[in-house]
């Protein structure tokens, strides 16, 4: 990866990385006609995703019926070289959960039984993560500059959370999968912003007590600068 670190300060609106390698065959891979698929996913840290429908009850919308979705990442971004379902089969994509749509599914799922097992919630979840561009599917952003080099820009839009990233290449061809490569991405705060929140997380009684003091203080401020004489 052309980073390892992404630093958010207070200006920060996005960046992105480069990903890039080589495909080399060993003595003992067996050559085949077809050509090199790759899949990229960068994945951030797993979270409890929880999905509501609003019901009008007494004439007041509230929300009433819910979801929960364990173990759905908090950032999933996912680039190929083609429609995914070309490259593998769905029960594979389902089992590695390649592709937004192959996310958040229920257990025993088959795909070959998709529109039976639909779920409005799965569906309105997807649908909101992918409005606030932590969810996305690239067909277009990994380019091979020759027959065995290739690269991909990976947007990282400006509302990440902070934390640990996964990025992980994988390599097909035919239909199978040849081999997996991941690294670590880290999203991190820089300056001030990292002060805050460092102490709000790791000193909260500091940070509360700093808080007020500051609040207190510019009150009296405020209260000598704007007095009538």
């Amino acid at each position: 990866m052309s980073d390892r670190v992404i630093k958010i300060s207070s200006n920060f609106t996005g960046s992105n990385i480069v990903v890039f390698g080589m495909i080399e065959r060993d003595a003992r891979t067996v050559s085949r006609g077809d050509p090199y698929d790759l899949v990229i996913v960068v994945r951030g840290e797993n979270q409890t995703l929880v999905s509501r429908r609003k019901e009008r009850v007494a004439g007041i919308w509230v929300n009433k019926k819910r979801r929960l979705f364990a173990n759905a990442p908090n950032f999933y971004v996912m680039s190929s070289t083609r429609k995914l379902e070309d490259i593998a089969h769905p029960s594979t994509l389902t089992k590695m959960q390649l592709g937004t749509n192959y996310l958040l599914m229920p257990d025993g799922f088959n795909p070959q039984d998709k529109f039976a097992t639909y779920d409005p919630f799965r569906e309105a979840a997807l649908r909101l993560k992918r409005a606030k561009g932590l969810y996305r599917d690239d067909l277009s952003s990994i380019t091979f500059l020759n027959k065995a080099m290739f690269r991909s820009t990976v947007d990282i839009p400006a509302n990440v959370e902070v934390g640990k990233y996964e990025v992980t290449v994988h390599l097909f061809r035919g239909g199978s999968l040849l081999h997996s490569s991941s690294q670590q991405l880290n999203v991190t705060k820089t300056g001030f912003e990292q002060l805050t929140y460092g102490l709000s997380r790791n000193h909260g009684v500091i940070y509360g007590i700093l808080c007020v003091i500051l609040a207190v203080f510019t009150g009296w401020f405020a209260g000598i600068v704007f007095r009538k004489n």
